[in-house]
């Protein structure tokens, strides 16, 4: 085995294979190198553990795709911008899984994380609450709380519909029902 050749995204995408195929708590470090071929100090350069590469996983900036982008831009509606953007969380936890779902959610209780939240950090916080302010200065969003507590409040829904859709199995679809919150906290209609 060796470190040469390991990517953060080869170790992404098979760890988070392995953890669909056995479950994220039979899945050891050891495996997931042993599948790439690498050292345990290779996993460690990227991640300090599987906790880690799981959040990584579901991190905001690294859900978005090329379709996701696309289908955010055709719109010219800044408030339906918004929600699309939004959107791209709710898809990427239903693509992954109800398992993996919830996998996620009882890493981040542990390490007392919340999920998806307001930072400024990442590219699709910074952009959010400029959507909304547009929307508002375009009169699609009735809503008078500021823009940056509309997209907390954003960011609060789509934890909870996520959360509870897992809970419930993937029973529901939960991007329709995101969407629809996001309308009602908005004001759109």
């Amino acid at each position: 085995m060796s470190t040469r050749g390991a990517t953060k995204e080869a170790f992404l995408s098979t760890g988070i294979n392995l953890f669909i195929e056995h479950g994220f708590d039979q899945v050891t470090i050891n495996q997931i190198c042993k599948e790439i071929n690498v050292t345990k100090t290779a996993f460690y350069y990227y991640f300090k553990s599987k906790d880690e590469l799981i959040s990584e996983f579901f991190s905001v900036d690294n859900l978005i795709t090329q379709d996701d982008l696309l289908e955010i831009l055709s719109v010219s509606d800044y408030a339906d911008q918004a929600m699309k953007v939004m959107g791209t969380y709710v898809k990427h936890i239903v693509r992954s899984g109800v398992e993996l779902t919830k996998e996620f959610y009882r890493v981040h209780l542990r390490n007392e994380i919340i999920p998806l939240t307001k930072g400024k950090s990442t590219l699709l916080g910074s952009i959010i609450p400029i959507l909304i302010q547009r929307a508002k200065d375009a009169g699609q969003v009735k809503n008078p709380a500021s823009a940056e507590d509309l997209h907390d409040t954003m960011c609060c829904i789509a934890n909870g519909v996520c959360l509870h859709w897992a809970i419930e199995g993937g029973n529901f679809d939960a991007l329709e029902e995101s969407r629809r919150r996001f309308e009602n906290l908005l004001i759109v209609k």
